[in-house]
């Protein structure tokens, strides 16, 4: 579990090895390193600041795993409103913040990797890891974050649980399409995609000329931010090398590690894609 707290050189196959309860606490004790990390900042300490003595309109803040920060609404000039984001989708305690129902008996609990409980014996156990996962945020979570956002501010602060029920609104990013169907109450919102925006050609130049040259189209390889191919193994990114080489296409690849093989000539490799520009580019085709 430390490797995967500490940096991204691990396996990310070995998710599939955790139990439930095992990703429960790591997500938990994760959330507090990240907080224990955030406010020892120069940028936290110059907001908390800033907070105090200038008045704002309203506080937009993402509430996943952030609680060590509820101490900047207490201390906030004027106590502005506070608009809640979780980008992580319908997390498991988004009830805390604006109530309800988890609704275990119609939607999946997040870690349990099943569309959703059939059954009597799965809305079961699907219910009880909810319970645990309450259990786990109320009794070990909260305590922790209470002490980092009391260090954070200087003082004692009412109780988060207290705190993070001043949200007067919840932007969730979801979508029905893609949720099992739940009442929600009005003050929680659906802003799944959101985020998207218009995408126009590849304005870098290096780039653009290498699609642009790409008479047979191209294809763009990309595992996202999680995925560092390095835990994927060398011997299987150099089987890809020479399969792309054989390709008529031009390959764009997000790729970060060094190797010894030379790129074929109808390869290029980047360490960050403007991927949104790329994909609307001429003669493009997705991988």
């Amino acid at each position: 579990m430390s490797k995967l707290i500490e940096g991204d050189d691990y396996d990310p196959t070995e998710w599939k090895e955790f139990s439930t309860f095992k990703t429960i606490q790591f997500v938990y004790v994760w959330g507090q390193d990240m907080c224990k990390n955030i406010t020892k900042t120069k940028a936290a300490k110059e907001l908390l600041e800033t907070v105090k003595n200038v008045e704002f309109d309203v506080i937009i803040q993402d509430v996943t795993l952030n609680q060590c920060l509820y101490g900047l609404w207490e201390v906030a000039k004027g106590k502005p409103p506070v608009v809640g984001f979780i980008p992580f989708g319908f997390a498991p305690w988004f009830k805390d913040f604006v109530g309800g129902s988890n609704y275990p008996t119609i939607r999946p609990y997040c870690h349990l990797g099943i569309a959703g409980p059939e059954g009597f014996w799965q809305r079961t156990w699907n219910a009880i890891n909810y319970i645990i996962d309450d259990l786990f945020r109320n009794y070990y979570y909260l305590p922790k974050a209470q002490q980092l956002a009391e260090r954070y501010v200087g003082h004692e602060i009412r109780p988060l649980y207290e705190i993070e029920k001043d949200i007067s609104i919840l932007l969730i990013n979801s979508h029905p399409a893609f949720e099992s169907a739940i009442p929600l109450p009005p003050n929680a919102i659906e802003v799944g995609g959101m985020h998207a925006q218009t995408s126009q050609a590849a304005s870098d130049e290096k780039i653009r000329n290498f699609l642009d040259g790409a008479k047979n189209g191209a294809v763009v390889i990309s595992l996202g931010t999680n995925v560092a191919w390095k835990s994927v193994g060398l011997d299987k990114v150099e089987a890809v090398i020479v399969a792309l080489s054989k390709l008529k296409q031009r390959v764009l690849w997000k790729l970060k590690v060094k190797l010894s093989l030379k790129m074929p000539d109808n390869v290029m490799t980047m360490k960050w894609i403007p991927q949104g520009d790329v994909l609307i580019s001429l003669l493009l085709r997705t991988s």
